[in-house]
């Protein structure tokens, strides 16, 4: 099922749960694995000094060392931070086409918990999640079917509420109860018939016990 042609959302930011927190985790990683790096090269930079010491250089103080360091990589840095907001804003974006289209699935399952009229889920352009709306569709589509209502057939018609203020598990119960009873009616009317059938066409014992006499 395409994208809807819908208007755009007003708000990127639309989950504080999921969009902060991985904004929050992918912001804390970031400089984690610049410090990371930072120190493996430090670290390089100073196994470097300790064989030109162990080679006849002149030691030097280990803050004098860290010092020169830092004046010489301190680039890093203000790159790193430079680049964080864009990577940031980036994966806002992203988390938007995913946290986004679930603001309608919610709807529509709350909607169903109530007991009210339902229609299909449609997503903007552009956001994830498509085989969930098709999917999610097809499920109400399946409960229109086992419903027995005029609308039943259009795709984009609303659902009727089986039972007021029922849970989705109530509805799903009443409806499988109710094809199983039709079953079971179907089939004591087959048993009927095929044993009337037999009395029809197998002659009594009494019968039989006169023609023998």
């Amino acid at each position: 099922m395409a994208a809807a042609n819908l208007q755009p959302r007003k708000r990127l930011f639309v989950n504080r749960e999921i969009q902060g927190r991985l904004l929050a985790r992918t912001a804390l990683y970031w400089m984690l694995c610049h410090g990371v790096l930072w120190m493996a090269m430090f670290l390089y930079r100073y196994a470097e000094y300790r064989g030109a010491v162990q080679a006849g250089a002149a030691p030097r103080l280990f803050a004098d060392l860290y010092g020169q360091f830092v004046n010489e990589h301190f680039s890093m840095w203000v790159c790193a931070i430079a680049i964080l907001p864009i990577v940031l804003w980036d994966l806002l974006k992203f988390s938007h086409r995913v946290v986004g289209p679930l603001i309608p699935f919610q709807r529509a399952i709350e909607s169903l918990t109530a007991g009210e009229k339902v229609a299909d889920v449609r997503l903007r352009q552009g956001d994830l999640l498509s085989e969930l709306q098709s999917s999610f569709n097809q499920y109400l589509a399946s409960l229109r079917t086992m419903v027995s209502d005029p609308l039943i057939g259009d795709s984009h018609s609303e659902l009727p509420a089986l039972t007021s203020n029922a849970p989705v598990p109530t509805i799903v119960a009443e409806l499988i109860e109710m094809q199983l009873a039709e079953e079971l009616r179907q089939m004591d009317v087959e048993i009927q018939a095929a044993c009337s059938g037999d009395d029809q066409t197998t002659p009594s014992r009494s019968s039989a016990e006169q023609m023998v006499s």
